[in-house]
């Protein structure tokens, strides 16, 4: 069962602190849908494609026939419009897309040493782009960041609020990998759909609520 809610023509961002375990939680994702018949693609930035395999193989079963249906990505330095020219060339022949991080993307994208406000625009642009890329080919595209504080949730929530705001026909879902109690009510949740509850690094122990519903209950 896949852990990361995603759905075919929309564009779903995941995002948590740096070591909460989002690219393992990503592969795992991956391989549900492969032993599901469905073709994968998995941009990565930062594993190259070797730990990506073992993981499949070694930790959640895959046999190498199911891998014919996967493509691993190694896209050090890959900017957004050469990775959009090769998920198009796959029209017909994908089902979901994995990139493994945003903030690889954006900075093989544009560049580095940005202020904070220029770097912003540049994920919204991203962001937008590749909710529209979703849309336009009828897939499922799961983007992951390193956005988060384990000290600080409500600014994370902001930020990733602000990633999506420029987009338009709300074809994103916005989810986040956090430990403890994220129900808070301070914090504006917006239309942020699902939070990935960590219990310890053992895969068997995540869980997705819908937030939404969860603090609906907890105030009535």
């Amino acid at each position: 069962m896949e852990i990361i809610k995603s759905e075919k023509g929309k564009l779903t961002i995941l995002t948590g602190k740096t070591d909460m375990g989002k690219s393992t939680l990503t592969v795992y994702d991956a391989t549900e849908y492969l032993k599901q018949g469905s073709s994968v693609i998995f941009f990565s930035y930062e594993y190259c494609q070797s730990i990506i395999v073992n993981k499949m193989v070694s930790h959640f079963g895959v046999n190498w026939s199911t891998l014919l249906r996967m493509n691993i990505v190694d896209a050090s330095n890959l900017g957004l419009s050469m990775l959009e020219d090769m998920v198009r060339a796959k029209k017909g022949s994908v089902d979901v897309v994995y990139i493994d991080y945003l903030d690889l993307l954006k900075k093989a994208t544009y560049g580095e040493n940005e202020d904070e406000e220029a770097e912003l625009k540049h994920i919204q642009s991203i962001v937008s782009d590749l909710a529209a890329l979703a849309d336009e080919m009828g897939i499922a595209i799961v983007l992951l960041s390193q956005v988060g504080s384990s000290s600080d949730f409500e600014r994370s929530i902001a930020r990733l609020n602000d990633f999506s705001a420029k987009v338009k026909g709300g074809n994103v879902i916005k989810m986040f990998i956090g430990k403890g109690n994220v129900i808070d009510a301070r914090i504006q949740y917006d239309d942020i759909v699902h939070v990935i509850l960590v219990d310890g690094y053992d895969l068997r122990h995540f869980s997705s609520i819908n937030i939404k519903e969860v603090y609906k209950a907890d105030n009535k």
